[in-house]
């Protein structure tokens, strides 16, 4: 596309993968505000492994990918709120995750 200038509207850029979203003209803040409140619902760790760890595991060679894997899923474990989030889950509180 930089190379061509070529340029692709909602609909077909949606079908080739380069956005997630397509809404109707005007309604794009308020999807954006709607998808930011789900994120910031977010426990804390999740986000903090999706934004920061993740990109760097995937760019680490095999060994050094495994080590960060480990140490993020230990910190992640050892959060209070993942605790109690597993144990409601074992006990059969957690809220149902619904496809939306």
């Amino acid at each position: 596309m930089m190379l061509t200038g070529r340029t692709y509207g909602a609909d077909e850029g949606h079908a080739i993968g380069l956005s997630q979203y397509v809404v109707p003209s005007g309604e794009g803040l308020a999807k954006g505000i709607e998808l930011a409140r789900s994120i910031a619902g977010n426990a804390p760790l999740t986000n903090f492994a999706l934004l920061q760890a993740l990109p760097r595991i995937a760019e680490s060679g095999p060994a050094a990918g495994y080590l960060l894997e480990a140490l993020m899923a230990g910190v992640a474990q050892g959060d209070a709120g993942a605790k109690e989030r597993l144990n409601a889950f074992l006990e059969g509180r957690a809220a149902k995750v619904q496809h939306r």
